[in-house]
């Protein structure tokens, strides 16, 4: 028998992205609302960027939906093969493992974390190119974002504790 994944159909994953897009949407449009997405004297409330992207988002997301009411359904297998489930994963669980690590490595670290292993794992780099990549990003982010543009980013556990920058 063939594996679920060689059998859900490109409208399927479609119509699950939708779905998931959806939900996400009710979930940032009550924060953004929260927030206040209005505008005041000094311009911008909080919620008024990340209201008018969910808006933008649900725009889109029933879009693909509309298309999918009125096409020719693409009943076509999303994976062809096995090899492109695998590649998936191996993409994507790198990224979701960094995505976790954030809440304790700050997005500096865990991004360069995950930079220096993707390029080692799945770039074949040498190790110690990747080693300078894993440095190098972070530092440029840090330098750009907190120093350069006053943005402040999640921070490391190592950042609270003094050890690192950031």
């Amino acid at each position: 028998m063939t594996p679920i994944w060689l059998r859900t159909t490109h409208r399927a994953v479609e119509i699950g992205t939708v779905v998931c897009l959806l939900l996400l949407s009710v979930l940032l449009l009550s924060e953004s609302i929260d927030l206040g997405p209005g505008w005041g004297e000094s311009g911008p409330q909080p919620g008024f960027f990340p209201f008018v992207l969910t808006v933008a988002m649900i725009v889109g997301a029933l879009g693909v939906l509309y298309a999918n009411g009125y096409r020719e359904p693409n009943l076509l297998p999303f994976f062809e093969a096995s090899q492109e489930v695998t590649d998936l994963l191996r993409v994507g669980v790198p990224i979701l493992a960094a995505i976790i690590l954030v809440r304790w490595l700050g997005i500096y670290v865990a991004s360069g974390l995950y930079l220096a292993f993707f390029m080692a794992w799945y770039g074949r780099f040498r190790w110690y190119q990747a080693l300078a990549g894993g440095i190098v990003l972070p530092v440029i982010m840090w330098l750009t974002l907190r120093e350069g543009f006053n943005i402040p980013m999640p921070m490391s556990m190592f950042y609270r504790s003094g050890v690192l920058p950031f």
